[in-house]
């Protein structure tokens, strides 16, 4: 004979609301749990995406030319370049060339790593000419100025308006006026690089027409991965990367911190299982003559069985509402009030609808599973033990 659920939910929501304080008890450990999730998880998205975001917009396109296997320099560059424009999805695009040398200020030198670039073209694909905390970007055709990381700039104190000498690495060697100092919150990058214009870098190393990458902007990031084989083909180049690759030490990252925000989701689930589980076990041991009565009366083990897990469901479901409630408002209010961060400018949350839906479906499951042993207990109590309470 089927249980009359309408009848089992009848005596759970009269029995769950018969003490407030066990009431209240159980539910703010719901709500917390629940709030819990979303607010980690969308920490933690927020966080990788930030990383992501960052990296993407200071050293790397949405698709990077890299030369051949055994070769220093992307050959041709201007034909590729013009090869490029006419391309519809590419939006923008900026080579860039590497070199070594040795900066100097005074009595202190440090090895550093060169990076030219055109400062137009850079702009229109990245933001890393919007990293300067002191001085000014550089422009075309600043032939005589320079851009200094700003642990680089530290080590050799220097400051903007300084001059330094920059020796290069076949052995010809400038002083340049430092322009700015520029901080991307990427470590090797911040420690030890100089930018300086393209056709600066090209005429001092006696280069023409290469680059060590092409950053490539496309009108969306998430076509990369279908727009690399026309861009092999188009440009007739061999070694192309995606974002993705590029970031790929970054969502590695990503996985381990997930798995420790993991851990800390789920001691707050632990703890509201418990909750739930001792209280309704303790319930059920308060009401075993009540129990053995309802038994006397007709009442089936799998209806007590059903009464008391339908006391979970409705704790569960009062308290997942809620916490969903408390940590949607509380992830929508640190994404306004983003925490500083020095290296990315602010770190916030993201909110994702999945965010409701996994918190949601993990803490009901958590909480119902709780509720399976006590509410088998009750519902396999003795009748004549349980009447005189034993």
């Amino acid at each position: 004979m089927p249980v009359d659920l309408r009848c089992a939910l009848f005596y759970s929501r009269k029995d769950i609301f018969k003490n407030k304080k066990i009431f209240a008890f159980i539910t703010l450990s719901i709500i917390f749990a629940t709030a819990n999730i979303i607010v980690i998880n969308g920490l933690t998205d927020g966080m990788i995406k930030d990383l992501v975001d960052n990296t993407i917009e200071s050293s790397s396109g949405h698709l990077n030319i890299y030369p051949a296997d055994n070769e220093r320099f992307i050959e041709g560059l201007g034909v590729k370049e013009q090869r490029l424009a006419a391309l519809e999805e590419v939006e923008a695009y900026s080579p860039r060339l590497s070199a070594s040398g040795v900066l100097s200020n005074k009595e202190l030198s440090a090895s550093v790593a060169i990076l030219a670039l055109d400062p137009d073209k850079e702009r229109r694909t990245t933001k890393l000419l919007d990293k300067i905390t002191k001085g000014m970007a550089l422009n075309s055709n600043d032939n005589n100025a320079i851009l200094v990381s700003y642990r680089l700039a530290e080590d050799l104190k220097l400051d903007v308006g300084d001059e330094a000498e920059l020796a290069f690495e076949n052995g010809k060697s400038k002083v340049y006026n430092v322009k700015g100092i520029i901080r991307t919150g990427a470590a090797d990058f911040d420690s030890s690089t100089v930018i300086m214009p393209l056709n600066e870098a090209n005429q001092q190393l006696a280069f023409d027409n290469s680059a060590s990458v092409i950053l490539i902007k496309l009108s969306d990031k998430e076509l990369a991965d279908a727009y690399m084989p026309v861009i092999m083909q188009v440009l007739g180049v061999s070694n192309v990367k995606t974002w993705k690759e590029e970031t790929e030490y970054l969502l590695s990252f990503a996985e381990a911190w997930q798995s420790f925000s993991s851990i800390i989701s789920a001691v707050g689930l632990v703890a509201a299982a418990i909750s739930v589980g001792i209280i309704i076990y303790i319930n059920v041991i308060h009401k075993t003559r009540q129990i053995g009565i309802m038994k006397a009366i007709g009442a089936k083990d799998d209806f007590i069985f059903t009464v008391f897990l339908m006391e979970a469901v409705l704790f569960g479901v009062i308290g997942v509402s809620i916490g969903d409630g408390v940590g949607y408002f509380a992830v929508k209010y640190l994404e306004a009030h983003p925490f500083p961060e020095p290296m990315l400018g602010s770190m916030a949350p993201r909110f994702y609808m999945y965010l409701l839906y996994d918190a949601s479906l993990v803490t009901m499951l958590t909480v119902i599973l709780a509720a399976v042993y006590p509410a088998f207990i009750a519902g396999r109590m003795n009748i004549i033990k349980a009447i005189w309470g034993d």
